[in-house]
C-alpha cells in the first residue's frame, strides 16, 4: 500500500478502536462492582481481578480471550441512582443502573489499571444523554462541551503516560461537561435546576465489548498495516482523490450482448437498472460502481441481476463459479437480501425452475455471527461459516450427494427428454443448451439491430412490409399509367387541327388545358410533345429504379423475417416461446426485444447455469477430503468457497463477521485472502460508516455499492472533535485544517457513509452527482412519491405507478393519497423528556376501529400486517397509541405496527399514518431536523399517507420538510 493508504488505514483502525458509544447493557452484560477509590488509585482487589480473568477465559467467544495477561475493560464511573417512592420507580424513562460516564482502560492480572495508549480510547458520555436531542431520556451536558474539551486536549492525549495522568484527564473532562465536581454524587439537571440528578456511589467494571464487537474488523486492520502487496480495490476506496470521470455508456447492441443472466422472469429491467448492468459489465479489477437507489426503484432486482449475470458468464466460459459477497452493517439489510434470494417468483418453465439437488432452497448462504445462529435457524435460513458447519455439513454429507446425483439425472432426463446415466453427460448437455441460448440471444439482438434499416419510426416489421407492398403496388400502377397517359397526349396533339400546329401559342394553350394536377410537378407548359415524351421517359426510368429498390428492400425484409422466424422456431423447439401473444411477434425494435430476452432467454440461461454448476458440484469438483473438512488452510478455503459458490452464488454477512470468513492459516500463522472475493456488494451503503466496511474492500477485486444517502444515516461511533483528533494522531492529516479535505471525499469517521466514499471512487456521474441513479419508482402512487421527489431527489425520480385518483383499480377510492385529519392541540404532554399527545392517540385508535374492516375488505389478497403502519417521532407516543388501541380496538393489537421512523426502515405498508404529537404552538422539530426522516416515513406508504395532528405545528415555508408536507396535504382533509 502507498503511504496515504497506510495513514487512512491507521486512522480507520483508530476509529474502530475508539468505538465506545454502544454495547453496554447492565441487564445482559456481566459486571463487577468496585469502589470508586480503587479506580482513582489504579489498583483493584487482586481476587476480583483474578475472578474477572477466569470468567473471560471461560467464554467460548474468541473475542473475549485474554491477550498477554491484559484485558480491555470499561469502567462505568458514574451511574444514575434509581429513586423509589412507595416501592415504585419515580423515573419511568430511566432504566435501573443507567451509566452516564465510561472510562476505557486496561486491566492486568495483578489488578493494576492502565491507560490504553495503543488504541487511544478516551472517556465518553452516551450520546443519547447529551443535548441537543430529539427525544432525551436524560440530559447530563451538551455535545459541544464534549467536542470542545477533546479538541483542546489532543496533544495531552498523545502525551499521556501514567494512570495518574489519565485520572486527572477524565476528572477534568467530566467536570467540564457536567458542571459538577467529580467527587460529588449529583449533577445539575438540564431540565430542572431545583432537582439535581442523583448518582450511585459505586463504580462498575465490564469486559470491553465495544472493541470486541468489532474484533474481526480490528484484526483485519492490524494485518492491513503490514501488507506490502497491491490492493487495488482497497486503495481506490481509501484514496483521497476522486476517480477520473468518464462519459456514461450507451445502452447499445454491444452492451446488450454482454448481459447474459437474469434471476427473475416476470419483468424486464427498467432503463436505469439496465444502465447499471451495462456499466457493471465494463468493470475492471480495482473499480467501484456506486448506484444511488431511492425507495421503490428496484435495488433488490438490480442486485439479483448482477449476481445472475456474473454467474451465467462464468458458466458459459466453463470457469469457476464467481465468489460474490453481499454485506451490510445491520442484520435487517442482510436478512432482506437472504429473503429476496430465497423467494424467486417462478414463471412456469417445466421443471427447470427447481433445484435439481437435495438440501438447497435459496441462492444465498448466510454467515451469521455466533449470537445470530439461533435466529438464523428459527427463520429457516441456509447458514454456515468458513469451517463448513450447519448447512454445508448437511449438504456435503455423502448420503445427500448421492441423492443429489439421482435427482440431477432424473430432472435432466425429464427436461431434455433424454436417458442419460452419467452426470458428465448431463453437465455437457446443460452447457451445450446454455451455449445455444446465448447464441440465440446474440442472433436476435443482431437481427433486431439490423432491422433498424427497415423500421424507420415504427417498431413492427410486418407493418413495414405491408407498407412496402402498398408502395410497390402504387408504383406499378404509376408505371402502367405512364403508357396510357402518353397515348392520351399523342391523341391530344392529333386532335389539334394540322394548320394550327404551326402556331406554338395555340399548341401551348391546348397542352395547358390538357395537363393534370400531378403533371404540373414535372412538366412545363412550354414543352413540345417530344419534350413531354422525354420527361415521361425520365419519370418512367426513375419510377422503375424506385420499384427495383423497393423490391430489394422487400426481399431483404422477407429474408430477415425468414431468419427471425427460424430463430423463434428453434427457440420454440427448445421450450422457449419468446412472445406471449402471437400478434406481438413482429414488434422487433431492439429495446423491445431486449426486454423480452430478460424475461425469456436470460432467465432460462440463469437456470441452465444453476443446474450446470450443480452437476459440477455433484461430480466432486474441488471436494474436500475428510482431513481438510473444518480446517482453514488457504487451499482448503479456496476449494470450500469454490464449491459453495456453485450452489449458492451469493454469500451474505455483516461487515463484523466478514473478515473472519476469509482468514486462512498456513506457515504457522494466520493471514487474510486479499483480492480473493470476485465481487463485493454493499447494500444499504448509506447506513454503513466507512471505517466499518473499508477493510472488506481489501479482500475483493471489485465492488458494487448500492444505497441512498437520503435514507436514515449510520450511527456514528464518535463525535466530530474526537474524529479530528484521531485523524491527526494517525497521520491522515497533518493539521486540523486538513480535516475538511477528508470530509470532502467522505473519508472521515463522523458524518460520512460508504455510499459517500463510493461516489467519490466511482468514475461515472448522473444528474450532476457521482454514481449511477435508479430512477423508476414503482412502490407509491405518484401523488405520494412526488413529496419525496421534491424534498430530496430534485425531481430525478420517474414515478411509474400512476396517479391514485385516476387509477380504476385503486383499492380505497374514497380517500386521497395524501391527506390529514385536524386534531386541535395547544401543546403536547411530556413524559420525562419524551412527548406524547393522548388526544391524537385516541382519535387514531377510534379511526382505526371505525375503518379497519373497510380497509381489510378493500385489500382481500393482502396480509393484515401489511395494511397499516403508524409512525410517530416519540417513543412515548408509540406507547400511548398502543395503549389506546388496546383500550379502544383490542382486536387490532397484533395487526397494526406502531413505531418510530427507524422501525419502518426498509418496510412498506398500504397506508401510513403519521402522528405529529406537537401542539400548534410548538413547531415540529422532528420533521424539520432531518429531511431523511420524512423521506423514509412518506416513502413507506404505497397507497395513502395521512397526517393526524394539529397541522398548525407545520411550517408555512415550502422549502422545509414540514412546510412541503403541509402544502401537499392542505387541500385534502379526511
Amino acid at each position: 500500500m502507498n503511504i496515504s493508504a497506510q495513514a487512512i488505514t491507521q486512522y480507520f483502525r483508530s476509529i474502530v478502536a475508539a468505538n465506545s458509544h454502544s454495547g453496554i447493557d447492565f441487564k445482559t452484560d456481566a459486571f463487577y462492582i468496585l469502589n470508586p477509590e480503587e479506580i482513582i488509585r489504579g489498583q483493584i482487589d487482586q481476587e476480583v481481578s483474578t475472578k474477572i480473568f477466569i470468567e473471560a477465559n471461560k467464554s467460548d467467544d474468541e473475542r473475549y480471550k485474554v491477550q498477554k495477561n491484559a484485558l480491555s475493560v470499561l469502567i462505568c464511573m458514574k451511574t444514575v441512582k434509581t429513586i423509589f417512592e412507595a416501592y415504585e420507580k419515580t423515573q419511568d424513562e430511566i432504566d435501573e443502573l443507567t451509566g452516564i460516564y465510561f472510562i476505557p482502560a486496561i486491566l492486568y492480572r495483578d489488578g493494576k489499571l492502565a491507560y490504553n495508549s495503543s488504541d487511544k480510547k478516551v472517556p465518553w458520555f452516551p450520546r443519547e444523554y447529551l443535548q441537543p436531542m430529539v427525544e432525551p431520556k436524560l440530559s447530563v451536558g451538551h455535545v459541544d462541551d464534549v467536542d470542545r474539551f477533546i479538541s483542546n486536549h489532543v496533544d495531552r492525549m498523545e502525551q499521556m503516560k501514567t494512570w495518574g495522568d489519565y485520572v486527572t484527564y477524565f476528572k477534568e473532562f467530566y467536570e467540564h461537561v457536567t458542571k459538577a465536581k467529580f467527587e460529588q454524587h449529583e449533577i445539575p439537571s438540564q431540565e430542572d435546576e431545583d432537582s439535581p440528578i442523583e448518582l450511585e456511589n459505586h463504580a462498575y467494571l465490564f469486559i470491553d465489548q465495544t472493541v470486541n464487537s468489532s474484533f474481526h474488523i480490528m484484526n483485519l486492520y492490524n494485518h492491513l498495516l503490514k501488507v506490502d502487496k497491491p490492493l487495488r480495490l482497497y486503495e481506490q476506496f481509501v484514496s483521497r482523490e476522486p476517480a477520473k470521470l468518464v462519459p456514461l455508456l450507451e445502452s447499445d447492441l454491444a452492451n446488450m450482448k454482454l448481459h447474459t443472466g437474469q434471476m427473475g422472469g416476470e419483468y424486464p429491467l427498467s432503463p436505469s437498472q439496465r444502465e447499471a448492468i451495462n456499466h457493471f459489465n465494463h468493470m475492471q479489477d480495482g473499480e467501484i460502481l456506486a448506484v444511488n437507489g431511492p425507495p421503490g426503484t428496484g435495488k433488490t432486482t438490480l442486485l439479483q441481476s448482477v449476481v445472475a449475470d456474473l454467474y451465467v458468464d462464468r458458466a458459459l466460459k466453463q470457469e469457476k463459479a464467481p465468489l460474490i459477497v453481499a454485506a451490510s452493517t445491520n442484520n435487517q439489510a442482510v436478512t432482506n437480501i437472504i429473503t429476496s434470494f430465497g423467494n424467486l417468483n417462478k414463471v412456469g418453465i417445466s421443471n427447470l425452475e427447481e433445484r435439481w439437488i437435495e438440501g438447497v432452497k435459496s441462492f444465498a448462504t448466510y454467515f451469521p455471527s455466533t449470537q445470530k445462529i439461533k435466529e438464523a435457524q428459527q427463520r429457516g435460513y441456509q447458514y454456515t461459516n468458513s469451517t463448513g458447519e450447519y448447512f454445508i455439513a448437511n449438504l456435503e454429507a455423502k448420503e445427500n450427494i448421492e441423492k443429489s446425483k439421482i435427482k440431477l439425472l432424473h430432472n435432466c432426463n425429464r427436461y431434455f427428454g433424454t436417458d442419460y446415466t452419467e452426470l458428465r453427460d448431463c453437465q455437457k448437455k446443460l452447457h451445450d443448451e446454455l451455449l445455444f441460448m446465448e447464441a440465440k440471444k446474440q442472433a436476435l439482438l443482431i437481427l433486431s439491430s439490423d432491422a433498424k434499416r427497415f423500421l424507420g419510426s415504427g417498431t413492427r416489421i410486418d407493418t413495414c412490409l405491408q407498407t412496402l407492398e402498398i408502395e410497390m403496388e402504387h408504383l406499378e400502377k404509376s408505371l402502367q399509367n405512364i403508357h396510357a397517359r402518353l397515348r392520351e397526349w399523342e391523341n391530344c396533339y392529333k386532335n389539334i387541327p394540322f394548320f394550327l400546329r404551326w402556331f406554338s401559342k395555340r399548341v401551348r394553350t391546348e397542352f395547358r388545358l390538357f395537363m393534370n394536377e400531378e403533371e404540373l410537378s414535372f412538366l412545363k407548359e412550354t414543352m413540345k410533345l417530344n419534350e413531354i415524351k422525354e420527361a415521361y421517359s425520365l419519370r418512367f426510368t426513375d419510377l422503375q429504379k424506385k420499384l427495383v429498390e423497393l423490391k430489394k428492400k422487400r426481399d431483404a425484409i422477407k429474408e430477415w423475417v425468414e431468419l427471425y422466424d427460424n430463430e423463434l422456431e428453434e427457440l420454440r423447439e427448445h421450450g422457449v416461446v419468446l412472445h406471449d401473444k402471437e400478434e406481438d411477434k413482429y414488434e422487433v425494435a431492439i429495446d423491445k426485444v431486449n426486454e423480452l430476452l430478460d424475461k425469456k432467454i436470460r432467465y432460462v440461461e440463469f437456470w441452465l447455469a444453476v443446474h450446470y454448476f450443480e452437476c459440477r458440484w455433484a461430480n466432486g469438483e474441488d471436494a474436500l477430503t475428510e482431513k481438510q473438512v473444518g480446517t482453514t488452510f488457504q487451499n482448503v478455503l479456496e476449494k470450500f468457497y469454490s464449491r459453495l459458490a456453485m450452489i449458492t452464488p451469493c454469500l451474505v454477512m455483516t461487515f463484523f463477521v466478514l473478515p473472519k470468513q476469509f482468514l486462512a492459516y498456513g506457515d504457522q500463522s494466520k493471514f487474510y485472502l486479499y483480492n480473493f472475493i470476485d465481487l463485493l456488494i454493499v447494500d444499504e451503503a448509506g447506513q454503513v460508516s466507512p471505517e466499518t466496511a473499508a477493510g472488506a474492500f481489501s479482500l475483493a477485486k471489485k465492488a458494487i455499492v448500492v444505497g441512498d444517502v437520503y435514507q436514515i444515516e449510520p450511527v456514528w461511533s464518535i463525535n466530530r472533535a474526537l474524529d479530528k483528533a484521531l485523524a491527526l494522531s494517525a497521520g491522515a492529516i497533518k493539521n486540523l485544517e486538513q480535516y475538511e479535505k477528508l470530509e470532502s471525499c467522505g473519508l472521515h469517521g463522523y458524518g460520512s457513509s460508504v455510499m459517500k466514499v463510493a461516489a467519490k471512487s466511482c468514475k461515472y456521474k448522473k444528474y450532476e452527482e457521482r454514481g449511477l441513479f435508479l430512477s423508476e419508482h414503482r412502490r407509491c402512487y405518484d401523488e405520494i412519491i412526488d413529496y419525496c421527489n421534491k424534498l430530496v431527489y430534485k425531481g430525478n425520480l420517474k414515478p411509474m405507478r400512476g396517479r391514485g385518483q385516476t387509477d380504476p383499480k385503486q383499492a380505497v377510492a374514497k380517500w386521497p393519497q395524501l391527506g390529514y385529519r385536524q386534531i386541535d392541540s395547544e401543546t403536547s404532554n411530556r413524559k420525562g423528556t419524551s412527548r406524547y399527545n393522548r388526544r391524537e392517540a385516541i382519535q387514531i385508535a377510534e379511526w382505526l376501529d371505525e375503518h379497519f374492516a373497510y380497509i381489510l375488505d378493500s385489500y382481500p389478497k393482502e396480509a393484515e400486517k401489511n395494511l397499516i403502519g403508524i409512525i410517530t417521532p416519540f417513543k412515548a407516543q408509540v406507547s400511548c397509541i398502543q395503549a389506546e388501541i388496546r383500550k379502544r380496538a383490542p382486536h387490532l393489537r397484533s395487526k397494526i405496527s406502531v413505531g418510530t421512523v427507524h422501525t419502518f426502515q426498509g418496510g412498506e405498508r398500504n397506508i401510513i399514518v403519521l402522528s405529529t404529537v406537537y401542539g400548534k404552538h410548538e413547531g415540529c422539530f422532528f420533521i424539520d431536523t432531518n429531511k431523511s426522516l420524512m423521506n423514509v416515513a412518506v416513502s413507506r406508504a404505497k397507497d395513502h399517507f395521512f397526517v393526524f395532528g394539529d397541522i398548525q405545528c407545520l411550517k408555512d415555508t415550502a422549502s422545509s420538510a414540514s412546510g412541503l408536507l403541509k402544502a401537499s396535504i392542505i387541500e385534502n382533509q379526511i
